[in-house]
């Protein structure tokens, strides 16, 4: 990829706080967009995370932002199944990039095991499976946005090389 496609620029905790207000307007949107699982999902929302390649930047800018993944993870609904592959994209999201928001559910299970701590659920739910998702964001870093308790919380540094 070439380095003019990438942003060099660093990420502020401002430009966190900017990025969780999108999120979680994308939350609301996602239910409005999605009546038929609002009462299963809409309040069971364990975090919202910056995850990938603009995670990474905003801990060594040298690594440069394509666009921004931004991840949602809810606790499932055993009545209500949640879309596998939510996802919705904003072309000139943010500073001129584009966003990914992602979504997934976690099991209960998961969320009770880790006292309901959203950072201890997602790295358990990351750490304990074998999936595409799992090797994809764990390969980067990610920065937790939402809830505040773990805003701009580093959760996940990823592999050496987006370290600097």
């Amino acid at each position: 990829m070439e380095n003019e496609e990438r942003s060099m620029v660093p990420l502020t905790t401002n430009d966190l706080e900017q990025l969780k207000e999108l999120a979680l307007r994308e939350h609301k949107n996602f239910f409005e967009r999605n009546p038929h699982l609002k009462s299963a999902y809409c309040d069971s929302l364990i975090g919202i995370f910056l995850c990938q390649g603009a995670a990474s930047h905003y801990l060594n800018p040298t690594v440069g932002v394509k666009d921004f993944d931004i991840w949602h993870f809810y606790v499932e609904n055993t009545e209500i199944s949640f879309p596998y592959r939510a996802h919705k994209r904003i072309e000139d999201g943010y500073k001129g990039r584009p966003i990914d928001f992602l979504k997934r559910a976690i099991s209960k299970d998961i969320l009770d095991s880790c006292s309901g701590q959203s950072n201890r659920t997602l790295m358990k739910y990351l750490l304990e499976r074998n999936t595409k998702t799992k090797r994809e964001l764990l390969e980067k870093a990610i920065v937790g946005l939402f809830p505040h308790v773990l805003f701009a919380r580093v959760l996940w540094k990823g592999k050496p090389q987006y370290l600097g």
